[in-house]
C-alpha cells in the first residue's frame, strides 16, 4: 500500500508530496516526488529504494542522501527526511506520526546588551487589502499566510494600533493570528491614540476594547500612540501612563512604552519624567538620520536614557523601496539578490540600541523577500555602509516628498483626496523623470478615480495638522497638480465630482 508524505520547507515556501509504493514482497520501496522546487522536482522517481537497509544505513551511504546531495543545495532542507519517513512507513518499519521543529525564541533582554542583533518585526499599518479604496478591506486570507510564513521563520513580534487600516487592523490580527495560534507563540503589540482620548475614563474604555478585540487577555508590548507636541496635552488630560503603570501591576501588560513622532528635546523631557518606560518606538531610516526627522538624534538620546528602540518606518513608507535607478545599480552591483528593501532594513537592524525594526508587509512577496535576509541576518559592512551612503545623496538630490505613507492626512480630509497616494507617484515621477509616456501618470488618472484630484484641495489645513512629518502639504497638492494634471496624459482626468 503507498504512503504520502506533504513536506512544507518553511521560509522557501515551497511545497512537495511524497508518495512510496512498497514491492509486493515489501523489501523494496519506490517513491515519485512532486514539488514546487525546482531542485527537488529535478529527479521526481528513486527506483528500488532497499527499505531495510536504507532506514538503518549512515548518511553517506544513503541512496535517499545522495539523491538529496546531487539535487539539492540548501542542507537545511527538510525534504530528504521526509522522503526517509516516507519509504519508512510505506515498508511498515515505522508509524505514520506528524514530524515538526518547533522554534523556542530566546527573548530579547529589556535593554539590550551592546552589539546584540535586533529582531524582524511584522508592523500592521500597511496589510494587504482585496479593494485598495478601502483601507477596511483587509485580506485576511492572505494575512493569514502572511503570518503563518513570519511564525515559521522563528519570528514572533506583530505591531498594530486601534486606528490601523480605519480601526479594524487590531481585528484582523486577531482572526489571522490570535485565534490560530497558542498565546506562547506570539508576542503582540498595540497602542493608547491619545489623539482621540482626553479623559482618563475614554482611555480606560479604549484599552478594554483593545483587548476585546484582538482576543488577548493581556499585551507583550503596550504603547502611548505619538508622543508629540500636538498631542502631549491630551496625553496628559488623560494620565495615559498612569493608565500603562496601572494596567501592567494588574498583568494586562507586560511593558511600557511610546511611539514619537517629534524633535530630541521633547524625547529627553518625556524619557525623563517617566522612568517607568521601557522602550520607544522611533523613526529611523538611513535616509533620515541627519534630515529634519533627526533620527540619530532621537536614537542617541534613546540610548543616554538606556532605553532599547523599537524601529518604524525603516523603508520610509515604501519610499526605499522604490529608488532611482543610478542607486538601485549600485545595489544590485555589491549584491544582486538583494532588495533595495532589504539594504534599508538590514541598515537599522545594525544600529546600536536597536531591539525590533518593524516591516509593514503588503504582500506574501514582501514577506518572502524580508524573510530571505531577517532570519540569517548579517549587518552592512564598511563598504555596504559608504554605498548606502552614497545612495542617500543620489535619493535626496531626487526625492520630491517625503511622506511615509501613514495616511493620517486623508482622515477627515473633505475632497477625500489620496494624499499619500499621489505623493508616492510623484516621487516616482521625479525620481525617474519619463523620456516620453508617463507611466506615474497613467497610475495617477486610474488611481483618482472616485476620489478628489490634487487640484481639488481647498486649502483647510486638516492634513497639515496631522502629518507627523510636518510636511507643507497644500503646497505639495499644487506640485501633484501641476504634475500630473496637464493635459498631456494618457487620458483626460476628472475629479469625483466633476469638478
Amino acid at each position: 500500500m503507498s504512503e504520502t508524505a506533504i513536506v512544507k520547507a518553511g521560509v522557501c515556501g515551497k511545497t512537495t508530496r511524497i508518495t512510496a509504493t512498497p514491492s509486493e514482497d515489501m523489501m523494496t520501496v519506490s517513491v515519485r516526488i512532486e514539488s514546487d522546487c525546482p531542485m527537488v522536482a529535478k529527479v521526481p522517481v528513486i527506483e528500488g529504494i532497499v527499505s531495510f537497509e536504507e532506514v538503518g544505513t549512515p548518511f553517506n551511504e544513503s541512496v535517499i542522501y545522495k539523491w538529496a546531495s546531487e539535487n539539492i543545495r540548501h542542507t537545511a532542507c527538510p525534504v530528504p527526511c521526509g522522503v526517509v519517513k516516507c519509504v519508512e512507513a510505506a515498508a511498515g518499519l515505522g508509524l505514520k506520526k506528524p514530524v515538526s521543529i518547533e522554534w523556542e525564541r530566546s527573548r530579547l533582554p529589556h535593554q539590550g546588551d551592546e552589539g546584540h542583533m535586533a529582531e524582524l518585526g511584522f508592523g500592521l499599518m500597511r496589510l494587504p487589502l482585496k479593494d485598495p479604496d478601502d483601507q477596511s478591506s483587509v485580506d485576511v486570507a492572505q494575512l493569514k499566510e502572511m503570518v503563518d510564513m513570519f511564525l515559521d521563520a522563528g519570528l514572533d513580534y506583530f505591531d498594530t494600533a486601534y486606528m490601523y487600516h480605519r480601526n479594524v487592523s487590531e481585528t484582523a490580527i486577531k482572526e489571522a493570528l490570535v485565534d490560530r495560534y497558542p498565546r506562547d507563540r506570539y508576542r503582540l503589540a498595540t497602542k493608547l491614540p491619545i489623539m482621540m482620548v482626553d479623559t482618563p475614563e475614554k482611555a480606560e474604555e479604549v484599552f478594554e476594547e483593545q483587548l476585546r478585540k484582538t482576543g488577548v487577555e493581556y499585551f507583550d508590548n503596550y504603547l502611548v500612540h505619538n508622543v508629540c507636541g500636538e498631542f502631549y496635552s491630551n496625553m496628559e488630560k488623560c494620565k495615559a501612563f498612569d493608565l500603562l503603570k496601572r494596567k501592567k501591576a494588574e498583568g494586562k501588560i507586560r511593558r511600557i512604552g511610546f511611539s514619537f513622532h517629534d524633535y530630541p528635546e521633547l524625547l529627553d523631557k518625556v524619557l525623563t519624567e517617566h522612568p517607568e518606560v521601557e522602550f520607544v518606538q522611533l523613526q529611523i531610516n538611513y535616509l533620515d538620520m541627519d534630515g529634519p526627522i533627526a533620527s540619530r538624534k532621537n536614537l542617541e538620546v534613546a540610548k543616554a536614557h538606556g532605553v532599547p528602540v523599537i524601529v518604524m518606518e525603516p523603508v520610509k513608507g515604501g519610499l526605499l523601496a522604490d529608488v532611482p535607478d543610478e542607486a538601485r545599480e549600485m545595489f544590485e552591483s555589491k549584491d544582486p539578490g538583494m532588495s533595495p528593501a532589504s539594504w534599508a532594513l538590514r541598515y537599522v537592524m545594525g544600529l546600536e540600541g536597536v531591539e525590533t525594526v518593524l516591516s509593514g508587509m503588503s504582500s506574501v512577496g514582501q514577506m518572502r523577500d524580508n524573510l530571505s535576509f531577517a532570519t540569517d541576518f548579517k549587518p552592512l559592512d564598511e563598504e555596504e555602509l559608504e554605498i548606502v551612503g552614497k545612495a542617500t545623496e543620489i535619493i535626496n538630490g531626487k526625492v520630491a516628498v517625503a511622506c511615509t505613507g501613514c495616511r493620517y492626512c486623508v482622515k477627515g480630509c473633505p475632497q477625500d483626496i489620496l494624499i499619500p497616494d499621489y505623493f508616492s507617484l510623484y516621487n516616482s515621477e521625479k525620481a525617474n523623470p519619463p523620456k516620453g509616456w508617463s507611466v506615474p501618470k497613467m497610475y495617477y488618472k486610474n488611481r483618482s478615480k472616485g476620489h478628489g484630484l490634487a487640484s481639488d484641495c481647498l486649502e483647510c489645513g486638516n492634513c497639515e495638522m496631522n502629518c507627523p512629518q510636518g510636511l507643507p502639504i497644500i503646497d505639495l497638492l499644487k506640485d501633484v497638480a501641476k504634475t500630473f494634471e496637464s493635459r498631456g496624459g494618457p487620458l483626460p482626468l476628472q475629479s469625483a465630482s466633476g469638478r
